[in-house]
């Protein structure tokens, strides 16, 4: 059978004064430490995850900036698009109404060379009228 004696009793107090040495020791210590690693990887993950947040919030900004200043291009690009095109508008009316006023000047001047010519035509005319007459009748008219 089982004999109890003292020194059952001497190795239990032994035990217990043993765990409570190496808890104070060792396992406390341990624990904390695990502890301590534990909350700074927390940290770390919270961390991470701020900085990632963060990251992409920047990301979405830097998108919109992007996007707004393509829109902001492409409207200037339209702007200058219209602009030239009026430019060309007014550039193309002016010239033709220079053009328009030249051919004006230039018929009236192609007119009023041949009413010109008209009148010397008709003062020769009269003149070969006189001599041609004169020739027929061979005397003179005037």
């Amino acid at each position: 059978m089982i004999n109890l004696d003292i020194t059952l009793v001497v190795q239990m107090i032994n035990f217990l004064v043993l765990l409570f040495i190496l808890n104070k020791i060792l396992f406390r210590p341990i624990r904390n430490i695990i502890k301590e690693r534990n909350q700074i990887v927390d940290d770390f993950n919270s961390d991470i995850t701020s900085l990632t947040d963060q990251a992409q919030e920047s990301g979405d900004r830097f998108e919109e900036k992007i996007q707004e200043a393509r829109k902001k291009g492409m409207e200037r690009v339209q702007s200058m698009k219209a602009e030239g095109e009026e430019a060309e508008t007014q550039l193309i009316a002016s010239t033709s109404e220079e053009v328009h006023g030249k051919v004006e000047e230039a018929r009236k001047q192609v007119e009023a060379d041949i009413q010109a010519a008209r009148d010397a035509l008709q003062e020769q005319v009269q003149a070969f009228s006189v001599a041609m007459t004169e020739k027929i009748l061979e005397r003179s008219i005037q």
